[in-house]
């Protein structure tokens, strides 16, 4: 260890040693005292020390410098010696989040159920990745505000559309609300804005003290909009994740860039039709990894599609006691499952996001709880984002090798099938960090 030499240490201690109690601070002295520090022995240079009645430094830093224990008055009259510079040992502690709806984000952090969030989040938030969501479009919310690159409104039926056009460049969500008897429902149905609260899951901003915070916040979003007035076609779809993932869609112009992840929160009864199939298959091969919600159907995951499509990351919800939820769909075609919420709970138990307080078009941003395995699967795909920033050269399989092998138990009952257990934020990013690190 080098010591401080004597001369320096002198001056403090003729100083008054009175006052606050002594705090760390790292010194540098100059070079040359260094080499001249250098030159002497250990042992001579500590019996000098303490001749003197001098300090000793803590330790040494690898970068320069050395770490004392000093009152104020000593690191002041220290700092006053020709040459040497006396700064503060900070003392550092986690970021505290500030977002004000935190606590209410149990998906987020429950020591049971929660994704842990906070332990991926010391190796990455997300920048460079890229996720579109294909839903019912976006709405306007400051939860927004930077988040989103260009997306595309793929709905081709005008009156599905309810925005006055089939495609076009627009993928806000100009609400998908019913009258009685449309749709097969027998009461008129308010906007879901469906779309808008899968988005706040993955990138609602973190730190701007505005709600809540998503689970990938420095990532980007393409909102895509597939989805309106009593749902949408197969089809749309098929050219949505083709278009996603960078491939051509005729007469839509190229996407600026692709997405690392597709999520679809959506689905029907039925087989995976070629159409499907087909996209997924070739999104794949373009590197986009495609989430889909397994369904709320209570059904085995096989009846549904484009859930039960070869390729995909299926996603099963479980409740807020950590057993797979009541309506979740289940099955062996299971991949891992994300927490859902209850559904039939209003409140606390299931999933807060971003929202919007209009009955038919939009009013207010605001946020709302919702639940389902439409929302587990955005879990997923915000956690692909976090797992594509901290090693862009991942692959499709290898994710999903990634996302099975460190989903954690499945803290409750789920005699079905859950997939190979509950989503593990930490544990995955971590398991990406390693490999990395061994692969350069």
């Amino acid at each position: 260890m080098r010591f401080v030499p004597p001369m320096a240490i002198a001056l403090l201690t003729t100083s008054t040693l009175a006052g606050a109690s002594p705090a760390q601070y790292i010194v540098h002295f100059p070079a040359e005292t260094h080499a001249r520090v250098a030159r002497s022995a250990p042992d001579a240079s500590s019996r000098a020390l303490a001749r003197t009645g001098g300090l000793r430094p803590i330790r040494t830093l690898a970068s320069g410098g050395e770490v004392f224990e000093l009152r104020v008055e000593e690191a002041a009259a220290l700092a006053r010696q020709p040459g040497v510079t006396v700064e503060e040992d900070l003392l550092l502690a986690p970021h505290t989040i500030v977002d004000s709806l935190w606590k209410r984000q149990w998906y987020m952090h429950d020591a049971k159920v929660g994704v842990d969030a906070q332990v991926a989040w010391k190796y990455t938030r997300g920048a460079g990745a890229v996720v579109a969501m294909l839903d019912t479009g976006i709405t306007p919310h400051p939860e927004f505000d930077g988040q989103l690159l260009p997306g595309y409104d793929f709905v081709s039926n005008v009156d599905t559309a309810r925005d006055g056009d089939g495609r076009d460049a627009d993928p806000t969500d100009p609400g998908n609300w019913s009258e009685s008897g449309d749709c097969g429902f027998a009461e008129a149905k308010r906007s879901t804005w469906h779309g808008t609260h899968m988005a706040g899951l993955v990138v609602a901003r973190a730190g701007n003290r505005a709600g809540i915070v998503g689970l990938a916040p420095e990532a980007k979003l393409i909102p895509v909009r597939v989805l309106g007035r009593c749902g949408g076609r197969a089809s749309d779809l098929a050219d949505a994740i083709v278009w996603a993932s960078g491939g051509h869609v005729p007469g839509v112009p190229h996407v600026g860039r692709r997405a690392d992840v597709i999520n679809v929160s959506m689905g029907t009864s039925g087989p995976c039709v070629s159409s499907l199939r087909h996209a997924i298959e070739d999104a794949r091969a373009r590197g986009s990894v495609v989430v889909t919600s397994a369904g709320n159907d209570q059904k085995n995951v096989n009846t549904n599609t484009p859930a039960n499509c070869p390729g995909v990351i299926s996603v099963a919800a479980l409740g807020r006691d950590g057993g797979m939820a009541w309506y979740s769909n289940f099955g062996q075609q299971v991949t891992l499952s994300a927490p859902g919420g209850n559904l039939r709970a209003v409140g606390m138990d299931n999933i807060l996001s971003t929202w919007d307080t209009g009955k038919r078009g939009h009013e207010r941003s605001v946020f709302g709880y919702r639940g389902g395995t439409s929302a587990a699967a955005p879990l997923v795909s915000a956690l692909v984002a976090l797992m594509r920033s901290a090693d862009p050269e991942i692959g499709v399989d290898e994710v999903r090798a990634q996302l099975v092998d460190n989903a954690r138990p499945i803290p409750g009952r789920c005699p079905k099938g859950c997939g190979t257990g509950l989503m593990d934020a930490g544990a995955t990013v971590d398991a990406v960090v390693e490999d990395r690190a061994r692969r350069h």
